[in-house]
């Protein structure tokens, strides 16, 4: 409520302006919601191979609505000593998963395990882990609302796929590998604190890197660059606006935006119109909590080049 409708509220008024109070704050309460006509009417997207909606860009080229490789190494994660000192390093430059396509999909209501409806490709399968893993962002489309019901509407599916790098075993250490195959099995910890121990899900430690890397070509204001300043780059854990789900030759995360807070909705939508000026880079660690689990490496990590999401189509579920 704004500091004006507040003090309309505290004072003395007509029945009839009382109604009119209500009634402008009952549209507030909803603006959340979807209208399920505002896209455009297209033809349905019916399993489209993965990656035919964005384009590969080398990353010293330019070119919108496209995907770009990038080092592990330029993410910042925790370092040798952080228990220590605090201090975060560049990660080491291995990734447990390469990128190699990206798509963006529309939807009325968001889409969950979207590679049931992508025609992924075929790539050689290995014992230890799944050849491919799929991320799925799932971004609202629609205005964000303090007091919001159902957390879905309209948005935009940020579908990234990698697969698994052929030097894994021996580039990335081997507490690591164990790591990332506790999250895929879904396995628990046992996490010490007072006055007990608690059990909690070790995919729980995922945590999401992120970072706007143009933010000089977006003018921004000085409220939006303090913004930028406090929170680009800052790693969160991704619990508990996600899921996981477990295919014949893939692994799946989608990580719903729909259900971050307010703040970081309220965020997104003020750059929503600008996100097709945007270069973004995105990653995934796991949060090591030991010494000698020290430093973090990298799970995934890509590049999205100036992504209009109006030129793309729903996609057929």
């Amino acid at each position: 409520m704004s500091s004006d409708d507040k003090a309309r509220v505290s004072s003395p008024r007509a029945p009839g302006a009382k109604r009119k109070l209500l009634s402008r704050l009952s549209f507030k309460f909803k603006e959340g919601h979807n209208n399920q006509n505002s896209f455009p009417p297209k033809v349905l997207l019916q399993r489209p191979k993965a990656g035919s909606s964005l384009s590969f860009c080398p990353l010293e080229k330019k070119m919108s609505n496209s995907w770009s490789p990038i080092e592990p190494s330029t993410f910042r994660v925790r370092g040798q000593n952080y228990l220590r000192d605090k201090k975060k390093d560049f990660a080491p430059n291995f990734a447990v998963y390469c990128p190699f396509a990206a798509d963006v999909f529309l939807s009325q209501r968001k889409i969950d395990h979207i590679a049931r409806f992508v025609d992924l490709p075929v790539i050689d399968s290995s014992e230890e882990l799944p050849s491919i893993l799929v991320v799925n962002l799932q971004i609202p489309l629609y205005p964000a609302a303090i007091f919001q019901g159902e957390n879905d509407g309209e948005g935009m599916n940020l579908v990234l796929y990698f697969k698994l790098s052929e030097s894994y075993s021996k580039d990335l250490p081997v507490h690591f590998q164990e790591h990332v195959n506790r999250i895929i099995n879904d396995e628990v910890e046992r996490v010490k604190g007072f006055p007990l121990d608690t059990i909690n899900s070790f995919r729980e430690r995922l945590k999401i890197l992120s970072r706007l890397v143009n933010g000089e070509d977006l003018h921004l204001s000085t409220t939006e660059k303090k913004i930028l300043n406090t929170y680009n780059e800052k790693p969160v854990l991704s619990r508990p606006q996600h899921e996981f789900y477990l295919g014949e030759n893939y692994f799946e995360i989608d990580l719903d935006v729909h259900r971050f807070s307010y703040l970081s909705r309220k965020t997104f939508a003020a750059f929503q119109d600008r996100f097709k000026l945007c270069k973004l880079d995105f990653g995934l660690t796991i949060q090591e909590n030991k010494t000698e689990n020290l430093p973090e490496n990298m799970l995934c990590c890509i590049r999205l080049n100036e992504i209009d999401y109006s030129n793309y189509r729903q996609l057929g579920v």
